[in-house]
């Protein structure tokens, strides 16, 4: 779910374990395949998400199997045509963790866009959203800060408390929030999420758990992606969030640091769900989207989700060349 205090300094990806290169042996043939998003126009909307080739596990677009390990789900996909390169368990449904937050902040900015609500709204925290426990930005009851330095904060240091805040505000309560976020996931097509909550902990004693799966998740990442002031806040490596007392906000996010073009997305952690990892990078006109999640260790997600990268990348540029 991140780390407590004031986040920790991320080491460059040097420090990770990085998968084997995997030769890529197979060319994309697939015509009009690859829209290219226009340089500085923003991200293109797809109409979908569509499999290049093949099903279930297999390797799509030549990516193989070994960029992964073994019990890790994963989905590789071209924001441009909502095409997947690579998945693997894609379908596995697991706990979302902190990816929950992507739902949730995804509402709330929606919020803001029709007018329901405002990033200037000032939000008052409440007892229950004081009282959160993991990755958080130490709100205390009656603390006044806007929604969208709240936002903010769930995109950088993973805050649990400002979630929490910032969903009673939008729709009064937690509870009637996670209403909206489980008829958000429907119409997005979203059939293997369930969400118990704003901030992804663990389900109270006795509760059902939330699930998702890496599919649903990119599915998730692909609308964030069409809002630029989430992408602006997921880039963030460090901020001050409180003057006083001093906090200073850290990205739980390692490939903002450690890979190039990487501007975004999202991490989470929990016992039972491992290490997620969702990341956005961008090469020239081409950007994509990796889902990693169930990782043994925070390095592993990240180093697993930067070699899918690389070698989408790398697939998508042979495609090109090939026509």
């Amino acid at each position: 779910m991140g780390t407590r205090g004031t986040g920790r300094r991320i080491d460059s990806l040097s420090s990770l374990a990085a998968p084997a290169v995997v030769v890529l042996v197979v060319t994309l043939v697939v015509a009009g395949l690859l829209m290219s998003i226009a340089a500085g126009s923003g991200l293109v909307r797809p109409t979908g998400i569509s499999t290049v080739t093949g099903t279930g596990t297999g390797a799509h677009a030549g990516i193989g199997l070994d960029a992964v390990a073994t019990g890790v789900s994963a989905v590789l996909l071209d924001v441009a045509s909502g095409a997947i390169l690579h998945e693997q368990g894609a379908s596995l449904r697991l706990p979302p963790a902190s990816l929950t937050k992507l739902m949730t902040v995804l509402i709330a900015v929606e919020a803001t866009e029709a007018g329901q609500a405002s990033l200037d709204d000032v939000v008052t925290v409440s007892p229950h959203a004081a009282s959160m426990g993991g990755s958080q930005v130490w709100l205390e009851a009656g603390e006044r800060h806007s929604l969208g330095d709240l936002l903010e904060s769930m995109m950088v240091a993973s805050a649990n408390d400002s979630a929490v805040a910032v969903a009673e505000h939008i729709a009064g309560s937690e509870q009637q929030f996670v209403h909206i976020m489980n008829t958000k996931a429907r119409e997005l097509g979203m059939g293997d999420t369930h969400f118990v909550n704003a901030t992804g902990l663990p389900a109270d004693s006795g509760q059902p758990e939330a699930y998702t799966t890496a599919r649903d998740m990119a599915t998730l990442a692909l609308e964030v992606l069409r809002h630029p002031k989430v992408l602006e806040w997921s880039r963030t490596r460090s901020k001050v969030f409180r003057k006083q007392p001093l906090f200073i906000m850290e990205t739980t996010n390692p490939l903002l640091r450690a890979y190039p073009g990487c501007d975004g997305l999202k991490t989470g952690h929990t016992d039972a769900a491992g290490y997620h990892l969702i990341a956005t990078a961008v090469r020239g006109s081409t950007r994509l989207v990796c889902v990693v999640m169930h990782a043994p260790s925070d390095k592993a997600r990240a180093a697993q989700c930067a070699g899918l990268l690389d070698q989408g990348f790398a697939t998508l540029q042979s495609a090109r060349l090939a026509r």
